[in-house]
C-alpha cells in the first residue's frame, strides 16, 4: 500500500477475514474471481544452467502455465519457486503475495487475458487486507511485461 500512495495511485482498500485461496478470498472480498490478480513466483531455467524468477499476474480463474512463463523468458523449463525463495523475493508470505515486485531479481510478467478487467483486486502483502485498483493504472505504474501466460 505504501507503493501506491506514495506514487498517489487511486485505490481501495477492503479489509476482510484472512484467506489465501483465490475463489474464497474473492466471495469475501464480493468480487468475481475473474477480477483476482494472482501471483505466483516462478523459476525460470535457461540453457546454461543460471535461473531467473518471474512473478506471473494471472486473472483468478485461469491457471499460470509454467512452459509459457519460460518461453517469454526464453528459458527451458519453469516451476513453482521454492516457497523460501519466493517469500525471500517478495517479502511476504504465499496466498498474500500482490503483483508488484521490489526485488530486481523478480521479472513481472501479467497474462494476456487479465488486460480487459477494467479492475484488479489483490493482496496487499497480508491475507486480511486486499486492494482494488484500476487495471489500466496498475500497468501504467509498475515495470512489467505482458505475455500470454495462463491455461
Amino acid at each position: 500500500m505504501d507503493f501506491l500512495i506514495a506514487e498517489k495511485i487511486n485505490h481501495r482498500v477492503m479489509v476482510h477475514p484472512p484467506e489465501g485461496q483465490t475463489v474464497a478470498a474473492s466471495l469475501l472480498r464480493g468480487h468475481s474471481v475473474e477480477q483476482a490478480a494472482k501471483c505466483m513466483v516462478v523459476e525460470v531455467k535457461h540453457d546454461n544452467g543460471e535461473l531467473s524468477y518471474a512473478l506471473a499476474v494471472v486473472s483468478g480463474h485461469r491457471r499460470v502455465a509454467l512452459k509459457k512463463v519460460a518461453d517469454c523468458f526464453r528459458g527451458v523449463k519453469a516451476k513453482l519457486a521454492p516457497s523460501h525463495v519466493a517469500s525471500q523475493l517478495t517479502r511476504c508470505m504465499m496466498g498474500a503475495v500482490p503483483p508488484i515486485s521490489f526485488d530486481d531479481r523478480l521479472q513481472v510478467v501479467v497474462d494476456r487475458d487479465l488486460l480487459p478487467t477494467p479492475e484488479i483486486v489483490f493482496s496487499a502483502g497480508r491475507l486480511d487486507v486486499s486492494i482494488g485498483v484500476d487495471t489500466g493504472i496498475y500497468l501504467n505504474a509498475i515495470r512489467h511485461q505482458i505475455g500470454s501466460i495462463s491455461e
